[in-house]
């Protein structure tokens, strides 16, 4: 059952034009297509054709009378065909919507830049643990379009344009659709020239006009220090080479950190278990520790317990994008000999009656 137009437009059956129009600015408002995610082309649909109908006097009289069904109503003999509405190209609904907004919203066209512009690249790369710490460089192989030898990204092997036969240089076509408020002309990119508007006037075989052709080759790229699993590194202007001397595409490289069998990470600190003796752990010292930064002389405090922690400042890992370093925790497990000499026995039999007493 078609739904009540009154009821799409939010507005009592004896509203005033005024308040028919109020509530139609509103909603188109609300969900025309060109707001992104907060739009809905099947509610702006259905707002229009509410409008259509209701914004005008006669039309409104006779779907006053008649409803859904215009067809032989009274003298009129008019039927109105609302099924062609779409969805796609919205050229006509942008038509309506700047009569009504006086023109002032921004063109959906894209501008010959973004025609052009190449795609940008996604890839993935594992890295060791220590190059996630410290950085490094990386040749990362890989097809992609380049620019064409032959024509120099023209497209053309006289490195000459000319206006596009079909759309004769507009890069639009234009078409003219019959609806309730008469012809309304809908516009939508040429298939020819891309939106470009001009098309080479000697195409190019070896890139068949497109001017890049894909290639195999390398792209060295740095990994900066304190980049973590899961991050994404953009390199600008390394994806795929632009369409007819466009600009190229940037290229995205997700990372994957080796997990590393000694270290854990927590975002820029890092985390160790080290072994000591059982007589430092008692008596204290100082116990030599092997760090990514190389061996470390570690203070041990007397009557140190295992599963303590010790931390050794600005060890850790470095600050992306920043400055300084984050810590590295040391949990302490403490070795305990499996033999003894008769005289260590004898020592450490005395030491336990000691302390029993």
């Amino acid at each position: 059952m078609a739904k009540d137009y009154y009821d799409i437009l939010g507005v009592a059956k004896g509203a005033t034009p005024d308040e028919i129009k109020k509530a139609y600015r509103k909603l188109a408002l609300k969900y025309h297509p060109d707001k992104g995610e907060n739009g809905n082309a099947e509610k702006f649909k259905e707002v229009n054709e509410a409008y259509q109908v209701l914004g005008s006097e006669e039309k409104r009289r006779q779907y006053d009378q008649f409803g859904h069904s215009f067809e032989g109503a009274g003298s009129a003999g008019q039927h109105y065909d609302f099924s062609g509405f779409n969805t796609q190209g919205f050229g006509g609904f942008e038509d309506v919507f700047d009569a009504f907004f006086g023109g002032q919203r921004t063109a959906r066209r894209q501008s010959p830049a973004d025609i052009k512009r190449g795609a940008d690249l996604e890839v993935a790369i594992e890295i060791p643990f220590e190059t996630a710490v410290f950085g490094g460089k990386q040749t990362i192989h890989l097809s992609k379009d380049t620019v064409c030898e032959s024509c120099g990204g023209t497209g053309s092997t006289n490195k000459k344009m000319k206006a596009c036969a079909k759309c004769h240089g507009t890069g639009q076509i234009d078409q003219v659709r019959q609806t309730l408020l008469g012809a309304i002309r809908q516009s939508r990119v040429c298939s020819e020239c891309k939106g470009l508007g001009e098309m080479p006037e000697q195409t190019c075989r070896s890139c068949t006009g497109a001017g890049r052709t894909k290639q195999p080759g390398g792209v060295n790229i740095t990994i900066p220090d304190g980049i973590d699993d899961g991050q994404t590194i953009r390199v600008p202007h390394e994806g795929s080479a632009g369409f007819r001397g466009g600009k190229p595409g940037d290229l995205y490289v997700t990372v994957h950190v080796t997990p590393s069998r000694e270290y854990k990470r927590k975002e820029f600190d890092l985390y160790k278990t080290i072994s000591i003796p059982f007589t430092t752990a008692v008596l204290g010292g100082s116990v030599k520790v092997e760090t990514l930064d190389g061996k470390i002389d570690l203070k041990i405090p007397s009557a140190t317990q295992r599963g303590e922690t010790l931390k050794a400042r600005g060890l850790g890992v470095p600050k992306i994008n920043s400055t300084g370093r984050g810590d590295l925790y040391l949990t302490i497990d403490i070795t305990v000999p499996k033999r003894l000499t008769l005289k260590q026995r004898k020592l450490l039999q005395e030491l336990d009656r000691e302390w029993k007493e």
